[in-house]
């Protein structure tokens, strides 16, 4: 009888582990349809503020799209130079 319990719960445990790696991918696809992460050189004068308002979506707050640059160059404050690049993130 022990040995049918185990594979029971053996089979659960990796249809469960399928459904949720299934569903990940599912979202990571849906949210590359979205928005496309490109790579972005920095022009003399540029901010991340002046890039935000260039390259955020239509109703977004230039801070969140400023805190999302960050995240994704694992940036620790605002300062950027002519010449780096980012990853930015350009709504289609």
């Amino acid at each position: 009888m022990r040995i049918k319990n185990k594979f029971k719960f053996i089979r659960s445990m990796a249809i469960i582990i399928f459904l949720l790696i299934a569903l990940s991918n599912i979202s990571v696809a849906k949210s590359n349809e979205e928005a496309k992460i490109i790579s972005y050189t920095v022009s003399n004068g540029e901010t991340l503020w002046s890039i935000a308002e260039e390259y955020k979506a239509e109703n977004e707050d230039p801070r969140q799209y400023i805190y999302d640059i960050k995240k994704l160059n694992n940036m620790d404050n605002s300062n950027i130079y002519e010449g780096q690049i980012l990853q930015i993130i350009k709504e289609p």
